[in-house]
């Protein structure tokens, strides 16, 4: 970016840095970036991570937690990193846009993790356009890291974090993911296809995750015999809720229900008035989510998701958000939380909590077992949804909740 920025003959020219965090940009390349320009930069701003060359070229550090801060902007030049840990959606949205106006450049990159994700279409891309570049460094060909340190790794990681982070693998599995394996399996089955469509003559229901810091999700399916279609998915961020009063009645849907969380009840200081309040003034069929603990809709997903067929151009971000969706790692015990990492895919994962909690799968045909490696049958009969919401009301000694799974 810098070479490039001395060079450039635009005017007033741009380039960003762009990771899924703003401390993580900052963490990775802030010290790198001022290194670069020692001597050339007419100007350092620390608060704004960016540095000014003479010519007034600019060169700024940016979080994909925050793309608000990008809208609006034009780039020369990006460079996105991590590109699989930020809201895939966020690249044609946000980022793409920003280099339309002045024939800017993108380079991407990051580690793999998974196929379902940017880095991974882009990767594929660069493989088959003669007009992108594509450069894989795998460890054990790049002669980057020493290899006896390498080595050193393979005896303190699995195989296939090893291959994730070493081999630049795409098959590598995804450790510390919650739904990744069902995701797999229902994507096997052709439960995620275009067939998956609204029909009339099927209420619609929809559960939002209700953001105003973080994203708002919404998901909206139909109760068929046959499963749960999942026809459509929302995300929007830092929008008032009359923007989601409008987008609820753009769609050509019946509803029956619209399932708020349980904070729905809090009144605003900006209003006076609660979410639900605002939502019923608005003549809309809303209703509170029961209020259970994560971990308990966690597992009412797990029930859920063997039943569901999503649409999968509408839904695509968000089953590729519930495949990643993932517990928290602690850095320092190096092992993984009872407690979900909070990144772009909880917000998708937060409202589809939801849906599966209110879902009525009584009259709907059992989802058909299947096979473990060693024969052993894998099903949700033996343990059902209202098994959940039991355990949840049945009292325990000293207040412990156990729960069967």
């Amino acid at each position: 970016m810098v070479i490039r920025a001395i060079y450039t003959q635009k005017h007033n020219a741009q380039y960003a840095y762009i990771a899924p965090y703003r401390q993580q940009a900052k963490n990775i390349a802030w010290t790198y970036l001022k290194e670069a320009v020692e001597g050339l930069a007419v100007e350092v701003r620390e608060s704004d991570l960016t540095v000014i060359l003479p010519k007034g070229q600019r060169i700024s550090l940016y979080g994909a937690d925050n793309p608000d801060s990008l809208r609006g902007l034009y780039f020369d030049g990006i460079v996105v990193d991590e590109m699989a840990d930020i809201r895939p959606s966020l690249w044609q949205e946000v980022m793409l846009p920003t280099l339309a106006d002045r024939k800017g450049w993108a380079v991407i990159m990051g580690t793999p993790k998974g196929k379902g994700n940017k880095l991974y279409e882009f990767y594929e891309l660069a493989k088959k356009d003669p007009s992108w570049f594509s450069l894989t460094l795998k460890a054990s060909t790049s002669n980057l890291i020493d290899p006896e340190e390498l080595e050193n790794m393979k005896t303190q990681m699995s195989h296939a974090q090893y291959d994730q982070e070493f081999e630049c693998s795409f098959t590598a599995a995804l450790t510390g993911t919650y739904y990744s394996g069902l995701i797999n399996k229902i994507e096997a089955d052709g439960h995620v296809t275009n067939e998956v469509e609204y029909t009339p003559q099927f209420p619609v229901h929809a559960a939002a995750d209700i953001g105003f810091s973080d994203s708002t999700v919404i998901w909206f399916w139909q109760e068929r015999p046959d499963g749960l279609a999942i026809i459509d998915c929302e995300e929007a961020h830092g929008e008032s809720l009359q923007y989601y009063f409008d987008l609820l009645r753009q769609k050509p849907y019946q509803y029956e229900t619209i399932w708020l969380p349980h904070d729905a009840r809090a009144k605003t200081l900006q209003t006076g008035k609660s979410t639900i309040e605002q939502f019923l003034e608005q003549k809309l069929p809303v209703q509170i989510a029961p209020h259970l603990s994560v971990q308990h809709g966690i597992d009412a997903v797990r029930v859920t998701l063997p039943y569901c067929w999503f649409n999968l151009d509408k839904c695509s971000d968000g089953v590729e958000a519930l495949r990643v969706y993932r517990r928290k790692f602690d850095e320092i015990n190096k092992v993984y939380l009872d407690k979900p990492l909070h990144d772009w895919a909880s917000d998708y994962a937060d409202a589809f909590r939801y849906l599966a909690l209110v879902a009525n799968k009584k009259k709907l045909k059992p989802p058909a077992p299947h096979q473990t490696q060693q024969g052993q049958q894998i099903g949700t009969s033996n343990y059902s949804l209202d098994d959940l919401f039991k355990d949840r009301e049945r009292n325990r000694p000293q207040g412990v909740a156990k729960m069967r799974l």
